[in-house]
């Protein structure tokens, strides 16, 4: 569908105040009820707003934000800030994390930002309290050039690492991961890593790709930035412990596996495991076969709403494809598809293919128009309910559409590294990297005080805005057209798993690769289900009416 904002409505006030530019457009009933929140770039505060766009809670530092911001489960606000580097001015520069609790106060932070080492952009909290974290890492031309780089010029290329957090500042370091240890080159059999790079597809290039230029990692003057990846995510799948980070530059997304120790991160083991978005960058396709163009935000949806197929979340991936070069014209799409995960946990791919899939399983919009298009940054995020909340990043504009495309929720960034904007002015600077909505069950809400304040915007119009909570279990999609009662737990459970319904239900546990390993032999309203049987980690459950017409898929977790 052709996507209008509703800015028009708002351009001439009845009582001739003048127009609407920022903050809350639209609100209906059929939007996720939740608290999102917005970090906007280069500003120093952070927001959590309600649907009505008024504050919840708001965290300021004395950094600018470096790209991107999380919520944790104990209230706590993770971010990334911009470190002053003399080396680095590219864009999603970053260089140090802050952690503050949910009262403002700084409780931790961490600083990558040296000469030969920098953060930028993301981040990824993990289960057990550790943190992953991106940074471009220094190879100088003539390490670049023994490696069977063709072209001149120092090379920035990412690196992954897992610290621990330790104290009020600072952490240990306790596993790596480098791209610089799995390339390929073809260009001269006496240098290391000799070989068709069609025939290694876990393995890069090393002469695929032109380094940014101008701005880019390596200072002002340095000829050439050397970003030559430019990667801008990174996220972590505990159930398939597999990390997804994505480039820019190079068209495509990566999945490597993080159950290796930090030798094996550097040799085979560490080479990729999939890659999806650009078959030219390792020889098995020419452009005509690129489907990604400088995305962002590749994300699994075990942790968000339903796929839109009802497919396994596990191997879902949502991304946010920004669209630059796209052969039809620049605009934006959001992109949902499936992996060819298989049970091991590694993905298929033919002696000659690809990786699959060849097709997607569902895409906003359904043909790509200029006015949806952001040339950087942006996000999507899945809904509990089956929504896409749609972060277009460059302008700070963030709506939220159901699965058939209509647009139920839209907000405008109404703040910058300028401060608060005043209504009715253009905003300048409101830029936003994603946004990221949390339910009003999230734990990190427990005993909180959610009384919204105002606007986030300065001079506010009088706006009559209605929250409308949702009224039974909104993770539950087409199991009864009437009112839905469904509970299980505990989750996590230990040995035993429980699910009371209003109506007769039918259950499977499935692995992480969609096998199933337990299911129930009768249709009842109550379950008690053993699963003490099952090893530690993450399962989905199944839930099904009487008839298997409808069904609906929940993550649970058992614990040892």
């Amino acid at each position: 569908m052709i996507r209008f904002f509703l800015l028009s409505l708002y351009l001439l006030l009845m009582n001739g105040i003048g127009a609407q530019t920022v903050g809350l457009m639209t609100n209906t009933p059929a939007a996720f009820n939740g608290y999102t929140l917005v970090a906007p770039t280069g500003a120093t505060r952070t927001h959590l707003i309600d649907n009505c766009g008024r504050v919840i809670n708001q965290w300021d530092s004395e950094f600018r934000a470096g790209e991107a911001a999380y919520l944790l489960d104990d209230g706590s606000l993770l971010r990334t800030a911009r470190q002053s580097s003399t080396v680095f001015t590219g864009g999603g520069m970053g260089g140090r994390l802050e952690r503050f609790n949910w009262d403002g106060e700084l409780i931790w932070s961490y600083t990558l930002a040296n000469d030969t080492a920098h953060h930028h952009h993301d981040m990824a909290w993990m289960p057990n309290g550790h943190v992953l974290i991106m940074a471009w890492e220094y190879r100088a031309p003539e390490q670049a050039a023994a490696a069977g780089r063709l072209n001149d010029g120092p090379l920035w290329p990412p690196m992954i690492i897992e610290v621990v957090p330790e104290g009020t500042e600072g952490g240990q370091v306790v596993w790596e991961w480098h791209a610089w240890d799995h390339l390929i080159q073809n260009v001269n059999p006496d240098l290391p890593n000799y070989g068709n790079p069609s025939d290694h597809p876990g393995r890069f290039d090393v002469n695929y790709g032109e380094v940014s230029s101008g701005g880019g990692p390596g200072g002002p003057g340095s000829g050439t930035g050397g970003d030559w990846f430019h990667c801008n995510a990174v996220a972590f799948h505990p159930g398939l412990n597999q990390i997804v980070l994505n480039s820019r530059n190079w068209n495509e997304f990566y999945i490597i596996d993080h159950a290796t120790s930090t030798e094996e991160a550097a040799g085979f083991a560490g080479d990729l495991l999939y890659r999806w978005g650009n078959p030219a960058a390792y020889g098995r396709g020419t452009s005509s076969d690129q489907v990604l163009y400088t995305q962002h935000d590749p994300h699994w949806l075990t942790d968000e709403g339903p796929t839109s197929l009802g497919g396994n979340p596990d191997a879902t991936m949502l991304v946010y494809n920004n669209g630059n070069a796209r052969p039809s014209g620049p605009a934006s799409t959001v992109d949902e598809l499936t992996l060819p995960l298989q049970p091991d946990g590694t993905y298929f791919l033919g002696d000659d293919a690809a990786y699959g899939p060849a097709s997607l399983d569902w895409v906003y919009p359904q043909f790509p128009f200029l006015d949806f298009f952001s040339p950087n940054i942006s996000g999507a995020q899945r809904q509990p309910n089956g929504n896409t909340l749609i972060c277009e990043g460059n302008d700070g504009q963030l709506f939220e559409i159901t699965p058939d495309g209509d647009i139920v929720w839209e907000y405008v960034t109404a703040y910058s590294q300028f401060g608060a904007v005043v209504q009715g002015e253009n905003p300048i600077g409101n830029s936003t990297f994603r946004a990221y909505r949390y339910a009003p069950e999230h734990p990190a809400f427990d005993g909180r005080d959610m009384s919204p304040g105002d606007p986030v915007e300065s001079n506010p119009l009088p706006f009559d805005c209605q929250l409308y909570p949702a009224s039974k279990d909104t993770t539950v999609q087409g199991l009864s057209t009437e009112e839905v009662e469904l509970t299980f737990g505990p989750n996590p459970a230990r040995s035993i798993l429980r699910i009371e319904s209003n109506f007769p239900i039918r259950w499977t546990i499935r692995d992480i690769a969609g096998r199933s390993l337990l299911g129930a032999v009768n249709t009842l309203r109550h379950h008690t289900i053993d699963v003490s049987n099952l090893s530690a980690g993450a399962y989905l459950i199944v839930i099904g009416s009487e008839d298997g017409a409808h069904t609906s898929t929940h993550k649970i977790l058992i614990e040892p």
